[in-house]
């Protein structure tokens, strides 16, 4: 197995983060347990009966009473060993975070390469990527902005609050921006002049009112005034273009 420290330099490119457990190492004078990937083979293919996912629970179990101490504090990360525990999925628990307290069932340790981590960040990107932030427990780097889409309450608002919530953190690039016009414009375009809390100025062109069967104007007041046009409203230069358009079948759109 290739250590987290290797010697020398690999022939080969690791495909990535190796993880190790740790084995009982009854060598006299260094006695103790270590995670450098230099186990022995029957060790190896038999990963549940003498490996640990802690150096803790493998000193517990192979050195135990007065030997405890000086097993524990043997082998420092600093050498060839990698960590001092690894990091599991808690699905059995929360379900919600990676935990290091070596109870991981048998069927991890036995793929340990699949299931265990050397780190906490790498367990949360590994098994709580759509919930990294709160499987890690850090702060997320905002690197579009920070005002986000509040689709809570019905309405149509931007909000810069602090209360992003976790699945638009993940997508940043679609969700944040940094100015409130480019979010409403982004995310609330139907509806902008509420989501940026400014009235509606029409343009005075003319948009076809389907209900009254005629074309008015982009504007307030009265006729042919209709009111200042919706966003998807097809606007022209010219009422007879719109009628045209818009509404060929009523003969005196023109005239109404």
């Amino acid at each position: 197995m290739p250590s987290c420290s290797p010697s020398s330099s690999p022939t080969e490119a690791p495909s990535g983060n190796s993880v190790n457990l740790f084995y009982p190492e009854w060598v006299k004078g260094s006695e103790g347990c270590r995670n450098d990937g230099d186990e022995p083979d029957y060790m190896a293919v038999n990963p549940t009966e003498w490996l640990s996912s802690t150096r803790d629970a493998c000193c517990k179990k192979y050195f135990g009473g007065y030997m405890y101490e000086d097993c524990m504090g043997r082998y420092p990360p600093d050498h060839d060993d990698c960590n001092s525990m690894l990091f599991y999925p808690d699905w059995n628990g929360s379900n919600k975070k990676c935990i290091n307290d070596g109870k991981e069932p048998y069927y991890m340790l036995s793929n340990h390469q699949l299931f265990l981590s050397n780190t906490l960040e790498e367990c949360c990107e590994k098994f709580y990527e759509w919930d990294f932030y709160t499987c890690s427990g850090t702060t997320p780097e905002l690197t579009h902005g920070e005002f986000y889409p509040d689709w809570s309450g019905g309405g149509s608002t931007c909000l810069a609050d602090g209360k992003i919530p976790d699945y638009m953190i993940g997508n940043q690039k679609w969700f944040l921006s940094t100015t409130l016009e480019k979010c409403c414009e982004r995310h609330f375009y139907w509806d902008i002049n509420e989501c940026l809390g400014t009235t509606a100025v029409g343009t005075d062109k003319w948009y076809a009112s389907y209900e009254d069967q005629k074309c008015v104007q982009d504007c307030s007041g009265a006729p042919p005034c209709g009111g200042v046009a919706e966003p998807w409203d097809q606007k022209y230069t010219s009422k007879e273009q719109c009628c045209k358009d818009q509404l060929s079948w009523v003969a005196k759109c023109r005239f109404k």
